[in-house]
């Protein structure tokens, strides 16, 4: 086997094999550098961004560089387009977040919709007496023009919908589908909310777990693709010795055959023609 592989063809692709995969080597590494990269920034803390018209674009994902850093903007809340989101555990306590619809001027003149997470309550201040969470008990969002300032967050994932006001998650698609559009794709989330609402602790966000692992499974993925090549070269090599083999020992099969065919004619016997007996003569 090892002559096969020292043969001018198959050097030739393990050559080529190698540069595949050095290459899917430096790939892996710069995936593995990504994701290291984006844990080292948060690790440094948020930092102030300033207008979020200059930070994200709207509609624009909000990437792990700018995830949990903190933004301002100014504008007015609109009427009626407020959810919760119960379900949260937020220092033992069994809370509801309260989600509100902020317009925001564009530099053209229009307007987009921004989602600010302006704190959370308990859920018990929010249950009515069927046991069940009433967004009506929420508190309403300031009247007129306000300024706002919080960490700016990626959209959840949706998982489920908004029904009566009820969302399951904080997810731009669903509320794009109850408030309408343009919409920024992430929202801020208050570092001082008003009333009776708290402010909801910095976390980190699903949209930057999952853009790690995501980085990391890639870098994963590279090192399984320049194996691959390796192994396959390795095939290669494996599957033209087998043949080389295979043909040898079907050609030293032939030669047996014929060899035993000629052997096992000569030891028969020869027959040659056979002569009368001479009758006896009265003498």
């Amino acid at each position: 086997m090892l002559r096969v592989a020292l043969r001018p063809r198959f050097l030739g692709l393990l050559a080529l094999m190698v540069v595949a995969t050095a290459v899917c080597g430096l790939l892996a590494t710069w995936q593995w550098d990504r994701a290291h990269q984006a844990i080292t920034d948060k690790a440094t803390g948020s930092e102030q961004l300033g207008d979020i018209r200059g930070v994200v674009g709207v509609g624009e994902a909000v990437t792990n560089s700018i995830v949990g850093d903190t933004v301002t903007a100014a504008g007015t809340y609109v009427p009626g387009e407020q959810v919760v989101v119960p379900g949260r555990n937020i220092g033992g306590t069994e809370a509801v977040l309260v989600v509100s619809s902020m317009f925001i001027e564009l530099e053209d003149g229009s307007q987009a919709r921004l989602p600010v997470l302006r704190g959370w309550i308990p859920a018990a201040e929010l249950t009515g007496e069927d046991g069940q969470v009433d967004p009506s008990l929420a508190p309403a969002p300031p009247q007129g023009e306000v300024e706002i300032s919080g960490r700016l967050e990626a959209s959840e994932s949706a998982s489920g919908g908004v029904v009566d006001g009820v969302a399951g998650e904080i997810a731009t698609p669903l509320l794009v589908n109850e408030w309408g559009s343009p919409m920024f794709a992430g929202y801020v989330s208050l570092d001082e909310p008003t009333g009776a609402l708290r402010p909801v602790p910095a976390a980190e966000s699903e949209f930057s777990r999952g853009l790690d692992w995501q980085n990391i499974g890639y870098s994963l993925q590279w090192v399984m693709f320049g194996t691959f090549f390796l192994y396959l070269w390795w095939r290669s090599v494996r599957a033209a010795h087998l043949d080389e083999v295979a043909d040898r020992r079907e050609a030293m099969e032939q030669i047996l055959a014929q060899t035993g065919s000629s052997a096992e004619l000569s030891s028969v016997p020869a027959v040659g023609p056979t002569t009368a007996p001479t009758p006896d003569k009265d003498v």
